[in-house]
């Protein structure tokens, strides 16, 4: 007869239990012993089952003790519920900077903390559409690099790139048609519009530039220094992700100002959800609604201005005014209006 270690049975026996069994399904002695005999070639009593049942138990496992109904044994409760599984597989599933050969990776190790039989459900139920899915198998690598460096202040150097028209990621070039190397001072990732920029600034810059992190390549961290963030006006008393974040508009940058929008109230619904408790919202005497919010102003606001049509229109400033109509006369001239 086969010897082995207890630890090794009482490890196996947790194995089974957690991979084969769930909320609604139970595994019997006999099911138990020939999970066990598969794994280990070895059964156990039993009574050894009561007794892993106890310790478990005691080590916080939800396990049940025999159930009469569903005649075995059974965790009650995983890691992750299933719904929660679930969200986190379609955020996974959903996000485009994650290639979907790393999408198929990560969500495999999720739904390691579900019962087979809950892993087979959910998966029927991921769609992974691959056709905004970024190419760039380099996208972790550059985050756990980017973070050290943060960490450690070291500036970084990288190569950027930006696609083709065959669909294919293509380097960014100098004026001699060599590939360009960045050289420049981390200073924070953010997660935004479904993709994670690495917030920067170069030696000669005095402010802020944003850069797609599954567009840059050939990450180095170099021993230089990052310079200290008080040369940045916006960083003279710290960097707050979360407030630079909520300025950016589709993260273009641009000077920070105080932006005025008369809106109608087909928008109010629209104006929310995009700055949320950010915007002071009056209502005028026609129905019409004001809505005032701090913003970058550049080419990222206006374009979301342009997404308005008729329905929202800038009060002030007046040079935010006067990008809008350059590009409004810009549309005009290109439809021959």
């Amino acid at each position: 007869m086969n010897k082995v270690n207890n630890n090794i049975k009482f490890y196996t026996f947790i194995k089974i239990l957690s991979k084969y069994s769930d909320e609604n399904v139970a595994l019997s002695t006999s099911d138990i012993n020939n999970f066990m005999r598969e794994y280990i070639n070895v059964g156990i009593d039993r009574r050894t089952i009561y007794r892993y049942i106890d310790d478990m138990d005691k080590l916080g496992f939800d396990v049940s003790k025999y159930d009469n109904e569903d005649k075995g044994y059974k965790i009650i409760g995983h890691k992750l519920e299933e719904y929660e599984v679930k969200i986190i597989s379609d955020a996974i599933a959903s996000s485009r900077f994650i290639t979907k050969k790393k999408t198929e990776e990560l969500i495999d190790k999720i739904l390691k903390f579900r019962a087979i039989y809950t892993k087979r459900d959910i998966n029927r139920n991921i769609f992974i559409d691959d056709r905004c899915k970024s190419v760039n198998e380099e996208i972790f690598i550059n985050i756990d690099k980017i973070n050290t460096a943060i960490r450690d202040k070291k500036k970084i150097i990288f190569n950027y790139y930006d696609y083709n028209y065959k669909k294919e990621l293509s380097p960014r070039l100098n004026s001699d048609n060599k590939i360009k190397v960045y050289k420049v001072n981390p200073v924070s990732i953010i997660l935004k519009n479904e993709n994670y920029y690495l917030i920067l600034f170069g030696d000669k810059h005095s402010d802020l530039s944003n850069y797609r992190i599954d567009r840059m390549k050939n990450i180095k961290v170099i021993e230089e220094d990052r310079k200290n963030l008080e040369c940045i006006e916006e960083c003279k008393d710290g960097f707050n992700p979360i407030i630079y974040s909520k300025k950016s508009f589709k993260m273009f940058p641009g000077t920070e100002s105080e932006v005025t929008i008369k809106f109608n109230k087909t928008l109010l619904n629209f104006m929310i959800d995009s700055f949320g408790d950010d915007v002071v919202i009056d209502i005028n005497e026609d129905n019409s609604y004001t809505g005032r919010f701090m913003a970058k102003i550049g080419e990222g606001l206006v374009r979301w201005i342009l997404q308005l049509g008729s329905d929202g229109v800038i009060i002030k400033p007046e040079y935010l005014r006067d990008l809008v109509k350059e590009e409004v006369v810009k549309l005009n001239k290109i439809y021959e209006l």
